[in-house]
């Protein structure tokens, strides 16, 4: 969660009476420059393989950009040596790929493809680039000659997890990132189209009549760590810190299937603003198994009243690679989820790499500028969910009236991180 953009004391005036400005990105955060990429490249797979599908294959060949992106080495040569932070950022995974020709010989299908779209950067690393104007990577010349357990996650070590954890700088795996395991491609990089964004979250209309009266109605969905079975698992940890700060903030708590793995809390409290309104808190908070493999339809009917009723909506869980909050598989198991157009909200994907994956989820539902998301660049951890998730409440049931940058809540929220950046970031949809 990061991003460094100083604004003097005028233009933050200047800000909060019109609201809007051109940046150069569709996102914005302290430590984190949105960009362009485009390349193209050519690669092979055995003929057998189990996706069967040439674009899907250019899909999975592009994904090992995950993985390098997020290599110790990477970082300190974009960064630099001393730099805290898990990667150097991520691209979207909604890529522009065309496949420009595909060809099977002794067993081996060579293609031939271009892809384009938008990738986080951290600032430091898209200045470096842009001036640049390139960047070469050693991708797989084929991804499926590249396993190696040592040289990836000592937990996700599958092959299915490679490409996101794999490195092949690392001691002993140099050996991928040359040739022939490697082929190296020359990635273009440029800066985003100049793009008009609120500064703000427009607080005052959120707070207001938004769909709810005088309620200001936020969802908060908790997933497990592994096993919602353990009492100790960190999912049920956050759960009781998170009910236990609530009540700590004068909050009333009302408690629902506290005795299984699917509790739910309900906090309520009447906040009185500096301008004289009184405004209803109301926070629904539940604990679930969030994977898009559970046969159990709490999560999906949750998170539907939640992005039909909510107006502050906060996932903290696992991304399940972009597959847990796919609405069209929620839709499956609980019909179809309404949007009101007319409805300003806030959603907080706090799981990894979220900007790669949610924005384009909801883009396809919402009007465009009705939706703030706020995402990670990188991965992001349950120890410190709870912390990053007050610094927002902090501003969100505010007693002051007015407005608020978003510049300053995400700074709010990245400094609980002792130096350490998530890229976190915000972006209108």
């Amino acid at each position: 969660m990061a991003f460094q953009f100083l604004f003097t004391r005028l233009s933050i005036v200047l800000t909060l009476l019109l609201s809007v400005i051109s940046v150069n990105a569709q996102i914005m955060g302290p430590s984190v420059t949105e960009v362009k990429y485009s390349y193209t490249t050519t690669f092979q797979v055995p003929e057998d393989n189990d996706l069967q599908d040439d674009e899907a294959l250019a899909n999975f060949h592009a994904s090992h950009i995950f993985g390098i992106f997020a290599s110790p080495t990477m970082i300190s040569k974009l960064i630099g040596a001393n730099a805290v932070t898990g990667g150097v950022g991520g691209p979207r995974t909604q890529m522009k790929l065309k496949i420009l020709s595909s060809e099977v010989e002794n067993g081996l299908v060579t293609i031939k493809y271009s892809n384009s779209g938008k990738m986080i950067l951290n600032e430091k690393a898209a200045k470096k680039l842009i001036a640049k104007g390139s960047l070469d990577l050693p991708l797989p010349t084929n991804p499926y000659e590249i396993y190696d357990e040592k040289c990836t996650d000592e937990h996700y070590n599958s092959f299915g997890d490679f490409w996101y954890f794999y490195d092949p700088f690392r001691q002993g795996c140099t050996y991928l990132s040359k040739e022939p395991m490697a082929t190296k491609v020359n990635i273009k990089i440029v800066e985003n189209e100049v793009k008009k964004m609120d500064l703000t979250p427009k607080l005052p209309a959120l707070r207001g009549n938004n769909g709810n009266g005088d309620l200001f109605s936020i969802y908060i969905i908790s997933g497990y760590y592994e096993d919602g079975s353990d009492k100790e698992d960190p999912g049920f940890e956050n759960f009781r810190e998170i009910q236990q700060t609530f009540e700590d903030l004068g909050f009333k708590t009302k408690s629902k299937g506290i005795n299984t793995n699917k509790p739910l809390n309900i906090y309520t409290k009447d906040i009185e603003l500096d301008n004289g309104k009184t405004i209803n808190v109301e926070v629904k908070h539940l604990l679930v198994d969030t994977g898009i493999e559970t046969r159990s339809k709490v999560f999906a009917k949750f998170f539907k009243e939640a992005v039909e009723q909510g107006d502050l909506i906060v996932y903290g869980g696992h991304s399940g690679l972009g597959a847990n909050l796919d609405i069209p598989s929620l839709e499956e198991k609980v019909g179809k989820f309404t949007f009101d157009p007319k409805k300003k909200q806030i959603f907080f994907f706090d799981s990894c790499s979220s900007y790669s994956y949610y924005l384009e989820h909801f883009a396809a539902e919402k009007t465009k500028s009705k939706i703030d998301i706020i995402s990670n660049g990188l991965s992001s951890y349950f120890h410190t969910s709870n912390g990053v998730l007050f610094a927002l409440m902090d501003r969100m049931l505010s007693v002051e009236s007015k407005d608020v940058l978003w510049m300053d809540i995400l700074s709010d929220m990245e400094n609980t991180l002792d130096g350490d950046t998530y890229l976190l970031n915000v972006g209108g949809i």
